[in-house]
């Protein structure tokens, strides 16, 4: 029997073909009247194994009449049939030659439909092919909604069974902690996820990574320090997926904005130690502080420069297990969290200008040099999907086509080169210029010129100096001095470039007078000066 109805596009499915079977399972699950994905999944991924081996013939005759099945059972509501070829010699019974496919296909349904439920079907294929669905659908793989479903054939469903059913069977691993976790509150540009650690490339970022696992299962404060966009957020929320200091996954977990404290540090001791009835005016019941909120868990305190000194001082108390009191209150409250602070302020700035230096000594235990986008390279593909797909959710417009800018090489290839001072505040921003430009219906040329030009500028003046993590990269050195002297021969050399040879105009635009440009120059040894 033909299934009808129109197909709504909130569902793709991800199976293998059955070389026994054909289409029966998949019939079923597409068509049947009791399945809860009848006529709504919209693709569907239809793995097949292509080999050289004797059994190939077989496996290739099996995808041509399952396809031709799905069409006559299914029309007009038959999904798109998007076929994943696997090439390999390797055993339909090998779970570790499987693996590497069923992953890449998984990531492909969803990079293709990032806001779909992906319903993956456990019944074809072999026992083996099986169990690494199964694996890979209950350890929080992918992002986004998954459901595991399986089928009942004709002796089943006779004994009882439904003809299809949810298969129940969530594993509590750190990533599929890490994907439910949710820190409670975010920005527009980091709300805890803008990295998939099970995709991570750069040497940078799985370092960085590599070390927050080191650090996670101590209870001893962690400080984030990096530049602004560069997912500090997430990197908190990992760190918390990976150690034992959390509750109930799910739930949104304990974060201060430190921001929003600057002009009313009393705003700042109430959020965090909370008070009791007329404790100052408007305080008319009695309310825990987030501190109290966080026992057992970890607490993400984000911009900590913007903490006052008073309130630092309380804070030290409370880190070091001596309590605190509600505003108003004289009982010493004790919690047990774990504390993870985040600034894009530099070490030195923290302890010169900013942070009290014993409550900088207690929330700097351990220091993670956040690297920005422009040292994980390799990841800033993966980071453009993410950030477009969502800027089509927060935007609240999707207009019809602004998937092919995911992969669109000369915007690809402008966001590889770019220095990203505002690493995903830049690609946000050059999304959300993408899609305006995409709804208002301008050319594909001026669109991706518009998303470049939203980038913003290719240098940043006011770094003239590598960021530490950046040089950390380059030691050890063997001499410091010529390192230094290389570095401003550069910038004198640049200048005159940039000059024509004008010693004059190349001194304004380094700022120094011309006879310090001319004495510098024959400091560092440029050879190639045309007055000596």
């Amino acid at each position: 029997m033909k299934a009808r109805g129109a197909i709504h596009p909130d569902a793709v499915l991800v199976s293998w073909v059955s070389v026994n079977h054909r289409s029966a399972p998949l019939v079923t699950a597409l068509g049947d009247p009791q399945s809860p994905h009848r006529s709504r999944v919209r693709r569907l991924y239809l793995c097949w194994r292509d080999t050289s081996t004797s059994d190939g013939d077989r496996e290739r005759e099996a995808l041509r009449e399952t396809i031709r099945e799905l069409h006559d059972e299914l029309d007009p509501a038959c999904p798109e049939i998007v076929k994943l070829s696997w090439k390999t010699s390797a055993s339909p019974t090998d779970h570790a030659a499987i693996r590497p496919f069923a992953e890449e296909a998984l990531r492909r349904a969803r990079d293709e439909n990032p806001d779909a439920l992906v319903v993956i079907h456990l019944s074809p294929g072999t026992p083996a092919m099986h169990a690494v669905w199964l694996a890979l659908g209950t350890t929080g793989l992918i992002t986004g909604p998954v459901e595991l479903i399986q089928t009942s054939d004709a002796r089943g469903r006779a004994a009882g069974q439904a003809p299809v059913q949810r298969v129940r069977f969530d594993l509590d691993t750190w990533l599929r902690l890490y994907r439910t976790a949710r820190p409670g509150k975010v920005g527009s540009d980091d709300d805890g996820h803008v990295w998939d650690p099970a995709r991570v490339k750069s040497a940078a970022l799985r370092e960085a990574l590599s070390t927050l696992e080191e650090w996670a299962p101590l209870r001893v404060p962690v400080l984030l320090v990096g530049e602004r966009g560069t997912g500090k957020t997430t990197l908190a929320n990992f760190l918390r997926s990976m150690s034992p200091f959390q509750k109930a996954q799910g739930t949104n977990w304990p974060t201060v904005v430190c921001g929003q404290f600057r002009v009313n540090p009393e705003l700042a001791r109430s959020e965090l130690f909370g008070h009791v009835e007329g404790a100052f005016t408007g305080a008319t019941k009695v309310r825990p502080g987030l501190l109290e909120q966080a026992d057992g868990d970890t607490v993400f305190f984000d911009e900590i420069a913007d903490i006052d000194r008073d309130t630092q001082r309380l804070l030290m108390a409370a880190i070091e297990g001596r309590g605190f009191q509600r505003l108003g209150d004289v009982k010493v409250r004790h919690s047990n969290f774990r504390l993870v602070c985040a600034t894009n302020r530099s070490l030195a700035e923290l302890r010169d200008d900013v942070l009290d230096l014993d409550f900088m000594d207690r929330i700097a235990v351990f220091v993670l040099s956040v690297p920005p986008l422009r040292q994980c390279r390799e990841d800033l593909p993966d980071a453009w999907r993410l950030v477009l797909s969502r800027a089509t959710r927060s935007a609240g417009i999707s207009p019809d086509g602004w998937e092919r800018f995911v992969e669109h090489v000369t915007l690809r290839d402008a966001i590889a080169s770019h220095p990203l001072p505002g690493n995903f505040r830049d690609l946000q921003r050059a999304a959300y210029h993408l899609l305006a430009s995409l709804k208002a219906g301008r050319s594909e040329d001026r669109i991706v010129d518009g998303a470049i030009a939203a980038l913003g500028p290719r240098e940043s003046p006011r770094r003239a100096v590598p960021a530490a993590s950046e040089l950390a990269e380059l030691l050890p050195l063997e001499n410091l001095r010529a390192q230094l002297d290389e570095y401003e021969r550069s910038w004198h050399e640049a200048a005159l470039t940039k000059a024509s040879g004008n010693k004059s105009e190349a001194a304004r635009l380094l700022g120094v007078p011309r006879k310090t440009f001319e004495s510098r120059l024959r400091s560092v040894g440029r050879i190639d000066d045309p007055d000596g």
